[in-house]
């Protein structure tokens, strides 16, 4: 008879009891899913793999323990963890108990373009799509501003544009009030660097600027498609000079009813001495919205705490959502800033009258990015078609903010 054992743990920490070799084909393993006190609905569930599973010589195939139906699934970029969306919610404090099958691997590999969610690549840009539909760009190319303005605007490193589910575009590479505000990009807006202000906001002003340094890795597959890039964070005041080093990886899910993709920064200071970041009442991750919305009676921006975007300046809100017309039509997006960033849950700058937003948290005070030492931010897009749903922002602020309990029941032969 097989033995099992049980082991509880969060699924971002746990310990495997059994199994410590390579898994084999046809080896069976199984976990639960604790949803806890949130249904789990429209939303990835990642699952941190025994170590048997991270170098399997096989294929991994997710099924309900009930009934047996397949479920898509997907290992992370490196191996370690597998990513699924559940077909059916997982109501709140319920639990599902799912199936990985060990398979003899598959002798043919798809090609990208079979995978439901897609890195498409050129020599200017990397977008991730659904099937054939681009959601969003990354551009890795440098933008030249609009004729008649200065070239100290041009820019790469930022994402726009990224549209709805029925295609309309709801960011603004060059808008027009503040050419330096670039769809979804991240700066810093006051800092100090070696006794000099560098402001990498706003080039205008030629002390600072961000840029695109290099692809390090992209995917294709059926939960999710994603890119991995290099930027720097740059002073050019005296000449050109790197003071940050910024990773994004960033992920695109395969949910089509209200698209949704992930942004991890790890920012690195890579100067001898530390950049200052000192108070301001804005800079750090940021979402610009469609030229559209430039006038004010437009668009809306709320939260999950007001509608009254001056009410709701300098607040600290589990997700920002603004929307208006788009070709006639009321669509928009939302950002949520994970409780995992520093100074959490973080103050978000609402413009008055512009349609852009920012989570920041200089807006607490000074701190500073040390050399060497890794800077961590976790942020979340979703772009959608309508006016927004604040209980379907709530649901999906709550399924991106905490994760589900994870129960393995691991067999190992007699």
């Amino acid at each position: 008879m097989a033995k099992f054992f049980f082991t509880s743990f969060l699924s971002a920490s746990f310990l495997i009891v059994a199994t410590t070799g390579v898994a084999q084909a046809e080896d069976l393993f199984q976990f639960a899913v604790q949803a806890g006190d949130v249904a789990r609905k429209d939303s990835p569930i990642w699952v941190d793999l025994p170590k048997a599973l991270q170098n399997v010589e096989g294929d991994l195939v997710l099924k309900q323990a009930a009934g047996g139906e397949l479920v898509v699934s997907q290992k992370s970029e490196d191996g370690k963890r597998l990513v699924f969306i559940p077909k059916e919610e997982i109501p709140a404090t319920q639990r599902r108990l799912y199936q990985i099958q060990v398979v003899p691997k598959s002798e043919s590999v798809p090609a990208d373009s079979t995978y439901a969610v897609r890195c498409i690549k050129d020599d200017k840009t990397i977008s991730l799509a659904l099937g054939d539909q681009k959601i969003l760009t990354y551009n890795t190319a440098i933008v030249e501003p609009p004729a008649g303005a200065s070239e100290l605007y041009r820019r790469s490193g930022f994402i726009h544009p990224f549209v709805t589910p029925q295609g309309k575009v709801v960011t603004d590479g060059f808008p027009s009030d503040h050419l330096h505000q670039h769809g979804i990009f991240a700066a810093w807006t006051k800092t100090f660097f070696e006794g000099e202000g560098v402001n990498f906001w706003d080039q205008l002003g030629d002390t600072g600027t961000v840029g695109h340094r290099e692809i390090l890795e992209t995917t294709s597959g059926d939960v999710f498609a994603s890119f991995k890039v290099r930027l720097a964070h740059v002073l050019t005041k005296g000449g050109p000079r790197d003071v940050l080093d910024e990773v994004w990886t960033v992920r695109l899910y395969n949910l089509p009813k209200m698209y949704q993709f992930d942004i991890e920064s790890v920012q690195t200071c890579v100067a001898k001495t530390p950049l200052t970041i000192a108070e301001y009442h804005y800079g750090g991750f940021a979402y610009r919205g469609s030229a559209e919305w430039i006038k004010n009676d437009q668009h809306h921006i709320i939260t999950n705490e007001t509608d009254d975007r001056e009410a709701g300046n300098h607040t600290k809100p589990n997700w920002v959502g603004v929307y208006g017309p788009v070709q006639g039509d009321l669509c928009g997006a939302a950002m949520f800033s994970h409780p995992t960033n520093f100074r959490s849950p973080q103050p978000v700058r609402l413009h008055p009258s512009m349609p852009y937003f920012v989570y920041s948290p200089a807006v607490l005070g000074e701190f500073e990015l040390a050399p060497g030492k890794p800077f961590a931010a976790r942020y979340r897009y979703v772009s959608y078609d309508g006016k927004p749903d604040a209980k379907v922002l709530d649901s999906a602020w709550k399924n991106y903010s905490s994760t589900p309990k994870i129960q393995w029941v691991t067999t190992t032969a007699p």
